[in-house]
């Protein structure tokens, strides 16, 4: 015989499992109607009907599934709950029946006006829908009121968004991870893509077919179902609610057995590496009374202390090395050591141990655990700014696992890095930064990115660091104030600043003799101090006179990179202007007088003369210099003798001019030889007569006796004759005569005339 408890335990696990077989389709709105109250002894027999008469209208329309009275009376008194308007309750109460709305009133009657209040509330929203009262004039108007109270409720019933489509609800709970144990049940899940729930409701069942209840609502995606029975297999499903209240859908249904099961392990610490955590643990040396051998561990990780906790790996004894079947080795291995892989950087994780038996009971969780991989490096940081160089440093990690650094450089911020230089170290260096000169392969003026990692060996090593940059010094600053200074003789002396660039250790030279030929280095110079140049040679061939040379300048540093060059112009000193207006007096005796114009250079110093006597050779030789005067008298000249001159003039600087245009004089000749003598003998005197000379200067002549010694002068005429006492018999006399004009100048002798005397 079953007893009232157990019979009234039954009939209530029948109809609700009835009531979900009927309404778990997904068209159907699960509905239930409580009791409407008499708010007073004059509407007590009203209750009643309102309810009925209500439950019956919607029981007609197929969209709507109504929870059948006597049903619900079961469950409320199996849980003992009771039926009222308390929006807790009744909220509790739809969530363990699965409902989705609840509708709940009372009656007052108030002489012959019957006053119905209606609320339906929306188990998903947490809260009333719909509200409404009527009022019916005598017990003939009621039922009409209240069908059209019934209308007006199932149109809000069926006018629920959330209920209009129920494929439109959102994807329930998925992944979800089960451990059960001692009297027990731990599950975990993951939320479906693209949700964002709020909150958690678990329903647990007996049976995969129902009836299921809810055995709780958590806001974090893990729930512990404890004091159960051991040896008694649970089903569970979890629906998710969003911030607006609406449920999600039911996840798949899943089983969980209740055993007895091994002690938790010990852990005794989890060690920080990069990337990993390396955990060590020991058996629990406390026996639980599992009849079953130790098979492995499952080791659980989450991201906070309170969860939720994600199986990470299931570690068997061939994992720790030591064989296939190695239950009962496992049992009593002392320390057991595993590395957590592929963890984030300078994140810290929370662990859980369990144990397994060869059943796959596993154990309650161990303690928590606490590790924190190594960060990425930090404090990088990049000098640039210098002659392809640059330098880095960052804050070395402060752990014994590190044992040198990697360097990575990139000419583009976000990619294409490659490892430059791996650093080793031997100690510990956490009070020091770790520094680095990159001069490998550097170019100009060139922006370069640089990550830095850490490694524990060659093949292990943290994420890159925060990106860096720098850039490279590009070239030196072109000199400033580069001029020439001209006007110089056979030289162009040239000017700058000294550069402001500490790099700058010289200055290279380049000259031309165009604007737009070739620039050729004519000087290297060193010192970034040396401001002044003195161009006045090529090669040893001096520059030349008045010409414009044309000149760059650039600044090197140490690795012979050249600034952009500056310009200038230089000119080399003119030579003097030819001398004009040269004059010379011709037929004067033994000399020529010459003058000439002052040139306009106001450095003129001297002028130079020159004379050519001879018209086979062209060549003018000097015969003296003039200091500033425009005058010169060329003495002690041959007579009769054709010259030619031509003058030059000399500045300060030695500089000549060319030869001014050339004059011809002819000094004066002698006068010609008397011609036509006539010598005669008249008696005892002699008589010489000759023809007069053309000249028409002759001063005089002289009569010449030639004599064994020589000639001798005998007599000067003014007239072109000449007497004397004749030679005796016997004897004769040779006479010459010569022409002397005013100036002196005698001619050559006559032909001699000889006279005998008779």
């Amino acid at each position: 015989m079953l007893t009232k408890n157990r019979y009234f335990y039954f009939i209530a696990l029948v109809v609700i499992m009835l009531f979900y077989s009927l309404a778990h389709g997904e068209t159907k709105i699960k509905v239930s109607v409580f009791n409407f109250q008499p708010a007073n002894l004059d509407a007590a027999s009203f209750g009643a009907t309102v309810t009925n008469q209500i439950m019956n209208y919607l029981m007609a329309d197929p969209a709507l599934s109504v929870l059948e009275r006597k049903e619900l009376e079961a469950f409320l008194a199996l849980n003992d709950l009771q039926q009222n308007d308390n929006p807790e309750n009744i909220i509790a109460i739809g969530d363990r029946l699965g409902l989705n709305a609840i509708i709940v009133g009372n009656v007052e009657k108030k002489g012959t006006v019957i006053q119905i209040n209606c609320r339906i509330f929306s188990i998903e929203q947490r809260r009333p829908i719909f509200t409404k009262q009527i009022r019916a004039l005598g017990e003939a108007r009621l039922q009409s009121e209240v069908e059209g109270l019934s209308e007006a409720i199932k149109k809000a019933l069926l006018g629920m968004s959330s209920f209009k489509d129920e494929k439109s609800t959102f994807k329930g709970p998925i992944n979800i991870q089960k451990r059960a144990g001692n009297r027990r049940v731990y599950l975990s899940w993951e939320n479906a893509p693209q949700t964002a729930p709020t909150a958690y409701e678990i329903f647990r069942a007996q049976a995969k077919e129902g009836p299921f209840v809810k055995v709780g609502q958590v806001t974090r995606p893990e729930f512990l179902d404890q004091n159960l029975e051991n040896n008694v297999t649970y089903y569970y499903r979890i629906r998710a609610l969003n911030e607006k209240g609406m449920a999600s859908e039911y996840s798949d249904v899943f089983a969980a057995e209740t055993a007895l099961t091994p002690n938790p392990p010990v852990i005794l610490r989890a060690d920080g590496h990069i990337k990993s955590i390396v955990l060590v643990w020991t058996p629990n040396p406390i026996s639980s009374g599992d009849p079953y051998r130790l098979r492995g561990y499952k080791l659980y990780r989450a991201n906070t202390e309170k969860g939720p906790y994600k199986e990470v790996a299931n570690i068997l004894g061939m994992d720790l090395g030591i064989g296939i079947d190695t239950a009962s080795t496992l049992d009593k291995l002392f320390k057991v050591t595993y590395t957590d892989k592929g963890l984030a950087d300078g994140e810290t994780y929370y662990y859980k141990l369990t144990a397994y038996n060869e059943k796959n009971m596993e154990s309650d969780f161990s303690q928590v655990v606490k590790g924190t991989t190594l960060p990425v490096v930090t404090g990088l940081e990049a000098q640039g700014n210098m002659i392809r160089e640059i330098r880095l440093s960052w804050r070395p990690l402060a752990s014994p696992e590190v044992k040198g650094y990697f360097v990575y450089r990139s000419t583009k911020e976000d990619v294409g890095f490659t490892k430059i230089k791996r650093i080793d170290i031997t100690e510990s260096a956490s009070d020091k930064r770790i520094t680095f000169r990159d001069t490998e392969g550097l170019a100009d003026n060139m922006v370069y990115y640089y990550r830095v990692t850490a490694f524990e060996t060659p093949e292990v090593e943290t994420s890159f660091s925060k990106t860096v940059s720098a850039r490279t010094k590009g070239k030196p600053p072109t000199p400033e104030g580069f001029t020439a200074v001209s006007g110089l003789v056979k030289a162009v002396e040239l000017r700058w600043l000294p550069s402001s660039d500490p790099d700058v250790e010289g200055y290279n030279i380049y000259a031309s003799s165009r604007s737009d030929g070739e620039f050729v280095l004519i000087k290297r110079l060193e010192g970034k101090n040396t401001t002044r140049y003195l161009d006045d040679s090529r090669d040893g061939v001096k520059l030349e006179d008045n010409k414009t040379y044309y000149y760059r300048i650039t600044a090197f540093n140490r690795v012979n990179v050249e600034s952009l060059s500056a310009a200038t112009v230089g000119t080399t000193k003119a030579r003097p202007s030819r001398p004009k207006g040269l004059v010379a007096e011709t037929g004067k005796v033994k000399m020529a007088p010459l003058l000439w114009q002052a040139n306009p250079e106001s450095d003129i110093v001297y002028y130079h003369i020159f004379r050519n006597d001879s018209l086979e050779n062209r060549e003018f030789i000097h015969i003296g210099k003039v200091e500033r005067r425009t005058s010169f008298v060329d003495q002690g000249l041959k007579d009769g003798k054709t010259y030619r001159y031509a003058v030059q003039a000399e500045d300060k600087d030695g500089l000549l001019s060319e030869f001014s245009e050339i004059v011809t004089i002819t000094t004066k000749p002698l006068p010609s030889s008397p011609r036509e003598i006539d010598a005669q003998i008249r008696g005892s005197i002699v008589y010489l007569r000759w023809s007069p000379n053309p000249e028409g200067d002759i001063a005089y002549y002289t009569v010449y006796e030639k004599r064994f010694l020589g000639n001798e002068k005998i007599a000067t005429v003014t007239n072109p004759e000449f007497t004397e006492v004749a030679p005796p018999k016997g004897k004769t006399k040779t006479y010459i005569i010569t022409a002397t004009d005013r100036d002196g100048l005698e001619s050559e002798p006559s032909k001699e005339v000889t006279i005998a005397g008779r």
